[in-house]
């Protein structure tokens, strides 16, 4: 189970930082074997049972999640302390679940509060300290959350998941890579070159006017193949550039995760690069689930070998424009060190019910809409998407910001803060205000304030929406 990365992990951050001179030293007596090995063995076990999974009949993945759930419910009872107290507690007996409906009748529910409240009480008690990596995250609401994974299987679990994800547009392990991703790799610096993982870093804190071109001249320096990136990030990136498109000869397809995926971003990617393939997948660090798209479709496709998903309906979101809006629900088959049962991530998505043309039997949404924190707050606590409040209602203010942000200060109070290009006007201006305001029948008061730079999370991540309560 061992793995040389997870003893590395705490020394990821400065090794980042170092020069790149440096690193190349540093990397030499890694390259001996590719990367995946340094990841322990889990990587291969977890990487054949997803290929065995991928295509299997529905009888095969549901015996396989079946077997997968009355273990971890054995594991969990046995050894972790919060779900022996809870279940002990509301009278559950684990030995008369016998089926996926009796699962999600017997089961609760468990909140993102719940883990904050006490997250250690969610450590298995068949492991010991050395066992444990932890993992602290502000999330997209910026509340903490303390997070324990399991050294040499759940990350080795993880990167065996994205790799064969990224692999349905031709991405491998020894791709040339570039991220923009939040890296902290120094004060004022654009750059980094990784040689171990073939990977160069771009700064998402310094993008602006002056640097914009050096970074694409970076790219097809180092004959760049995939642009792994916030949206955001690639996004503002491009519309700081100036330019109106670019040829990167060796890139093969961008890589987009972590954040809401909006088609006006997907749009100028595509037009940019001049390339069809913009892949995107969603996933969370609290490794409940995980999917992406396929070969042949923008649906997310969840992988039934790395949890499994539930989809709850809700009819607390106003958006008349679309069907089948639901909240993901997640439990985690690969951290049972902190392992994560009937998780309620917040997240929500529209749930899509005919299967893919591709033959995957996974369960599908053809679209994720956002967190809680990322849907508006009306007037009457009227709850607002983005796709309903902006991104589905093509404006054309939108084709003259660098980018923008809304501020949800408070029920039915908006301020929209706004980069803008040379070729904004008082009328889009005015634009903003009217669409986002009981003139069109938007639940808010909305005011626009022109500003510099826009707040991003300490992970460098643009939040599109911000409410303040």
């Amino acid at each position: 189970m061992r793995s040389l990365e997870d003893s590395f992990y705490k020394l990821l951050s400065t090794y980042k930082r170092v020069p790149d001179w440096a690193k190349s030293i540093i990397a030499v007596p890694f390259k001996i074997f590719p990367r995946t090995v340094y990841l322990g063995n889990q990587y291969k076990t977890y990487y054949d049972v997803i290929k065995k999974l991928e295509f299997a009949p529905k009888q095969t993945v549901e015996e396989y999640q079946w077997q997968k759930l009355k273990e971890l419910l054995n594991h969990c009872y046995n050894t972790v302390p919060f779900y022996r107290e809870k279940w002990n507690e509301y009278g559950i007996n684990i030995n008369t679940i016998h089926d996926f409906s009796d699962f999600k009748k017997t089961i609760p529910l468990l909140t993102k509060k719940e883990i904050q409240n006490n997250p250690e009480a969610f450590i298995s008690k068949a492991y010991s300290k050395k066992d444990i990596l932890t993992a602290n995250t502000g999330g997209s609401t910026g509340k903490p959350l303390k997070l324990f994974y399991l050294k040499g299987n759940s990350r080795a679990a993880e990167w065996a998941h994205m790799h064969m994800l990224w692999s349905r547009v031709g991405y491998n392990p020894k791709s040339r890579l570039a991220r923009i991703r939040g890296d902290y790799i120094g004060k004022n610096r654009t750059h980094s070159y990784d040689p171990w993982r073939n990977m160069l870093i771009l700064s998402s804190f310094n993008i602006n006017n002056a640097t914009a071109e050096s970074y694409f001249a970076l790219m097809k320096k180092y004959k760049i193949e995939f642009i792994n990136a916030y949206p955001s990030s690639l996004y503002n990136l491009i519309q700081v550039s100036g330019l109106s498109h670019i040829n990167i000869p060796t890139l093969k397809a961008v890589l987009l995760g972590s954040e809401n995926v909006l088609d006006y971003q997907v749009k100028r990617i595509k037009d940019f690069f001049n390339i069809d393939k913009v892949f995107f997948w969603y996933g969370h660090a609290e490794l409940c689930n995980l999917g992406g798209n396929c070969e042949y479709s923008n649906d997310y496709h969840f992988f039934p070998s790395y949890g499994y998903t539930e989809f709850f309906k809700t009819n607390s979101i106003n958006d008349t424009a679309i069907e089948n809006i639901v909240e993901i629900v997640g439990t985690s088959f690969i951290n049972p060190l902190m392992p994560l049962i009937r998780y309620k991530t917040e997240d929500y998505g529209i749930e899509k019910k005919t299967n893919c043309t591709c033959g995957r039997n996974h369960m599908l949404l053809s679209k994720v809409i956002g967190r809680e924190q990322e849907i508006a707050v009306g007037f009457n606590n009227t709850k607002i998407t983005l796709t309903a409040l902006v991104f589905g209602r093509h404006q054309n203010y939108l084709n003259h910001v660098v980018n923008m942000q809304i501020i949800n200060t408070s029920p039915g109070e908006l301020l929209v803060k706004v980069i803008t290009m040379t070729s904004f006007t008082d009328q889009h201006k005015k634009e903003i205000i009217n669409s986002l305001s009981e003139k069109e029948g938007m639940p808010f008061n909305t005011k626009v304030e022109m500003v510099e730079t826009l707040s991003k999370t300490k992970n460098g991540k643009h939040r599109f929406l911000i409410r303040e309560f």
